[in-house]
């Protein structure tokens, strides 16, 4: 059993490393595909020539051509550490299942053992007492010979106290040890079942999360919408009556020039809250933002494949350079 469970620690590992270098190659992409989404939000400017517009157009489909193999092959990556993730769990639970059934094994084992040393103790016990017996009644039958009967009913009780009390010892004895094993079987099955509800209560609060995210998400999209339609006064009005964390994560899915413009729109005071949360929490609205344009990108991407004998099919999602006006 030790070795079953070994090859299975040594398996799990395997997985682990596997796990591990999936992960690290995951964000080395994910790292390499930003840096390529901003040199091409770089490359989206106006120009003032048509060379420099040709040689942006040619720098940009460069981009976008490996943009597409790495968000081709960051999807194999994530479909195999889904596989890998399951097959990690699947040997977590073979090991649990092992130890179980090995200190079930010991239990039983343990058990027999101690049945054995009573069986043992008792013959010893049996074996001692008979010759004891023996003797006593020697004495005792002799005794009576001469005429002691008291004397003889006095040794025959207390050999027969003596027998019951090492038999009740030996039991007792027994009871214990069987008690103590039972109570830490109950311990391990209670632990175990334990840390299966904290991770079922972990993934759904994971989930949970998620879901909740997805939706600020979507929402956040909607409200982007309406006031990238609108002008600076109107946009400014509306955020005015919005929590300025929203407002923030508004702003920063928009132009630089439309947010400015909005923000000066706004109540000073209410600005400055929105302009202080853009400012302390960079990297999670960066993060956000990050987000939102990847599950867009891929949407166009699905919404694409979907549609049949579409022109411009394989055209950029990210808008190419403009030309020049």
């Amino acid at each position: 059993m030790d070795k079953i469970i070994d090859i299975k620690k040594q398996e799990l590992n395997l997985k682990l490393s596997e796990l591990n270098n999936i992960k690290n190659e995951i964000n080395t992409l994910e790292i390499e595909k930003k840096d390529i989404e901003n040199a091409m939000n770089l490359l989206n400017k106006d120009v003032s020539t048509y060379e420099e517009y040709i040689a942006n157009l040619v720098a940009y489909q460069k981009l976008y051509t490996r943009l597409k193999a790495i968000e081709k092959r960051l999807e194999e990556l994530r479909y195999m550490e889904d596989i890998l993730s399951e097959e990690a769990k699947d040997i977590i639970r073979d090991i649990k299942a092992l130890e179980i059934i090995k200190h079930n094994r010991l239990i039983e084992h343990t058990k027999k053992e101690l049945y054995k040393e009573e069986m043992d103790a008792s013959f010893f016990y049996n074996l001692k007492h008979f010759y004891i017996v023996l003797i006593t009644l020697f004495l005792a039958f002799s005794m009576k010979s001469l005429g002691a009967p008291a004397l003889y009913q006095n040794a025959e009780n207390k050999v027969n106290q003596a027998i019951n009390q090492d038999q009740q010892n030996l039991n007792t004895l027994l009871d214990q040890k069987l008690q103590k094993l039972e109570k830490e079987k109950k311990e391990l099955q209670a632990l175990i079942k334990k840390q299966e509800e904290l991770q079922k209560l972990e993934k759904k609060k994971q989930e949970e999360a998620k879901k909740k995210k997805q939706q600020e998400e979507r929402e956040i999209q909607k409200y982007v919408k309406v006031v990238a339609a609108a002008d600076s006064d109107q946009a400014g009005a509306m955020l005015n009556d919005v929590d300025p964390e929203i407002a923030a994560k508004i702003l920063v899915m928009l132009p630089s020039r439309k947010a400015g413009s909005i923000l000066s729109a706004m109540d000073p005071k209410k600005a400055a809250l929105v302009t202080d949360y853009i400012m302390t929490h960079k990297k999670e609205l960066n993060a956000m933002k990050q987000e939102i344009m990847k599950n867009q990108t891929q949407n166009q991407t699905q919404n694409q494949n979907t549609q049949q004998n579409t022109p411009n099919q394989n055209q950029p999602q990210n808008s190419p350079p403009p030309p020049p006006g």
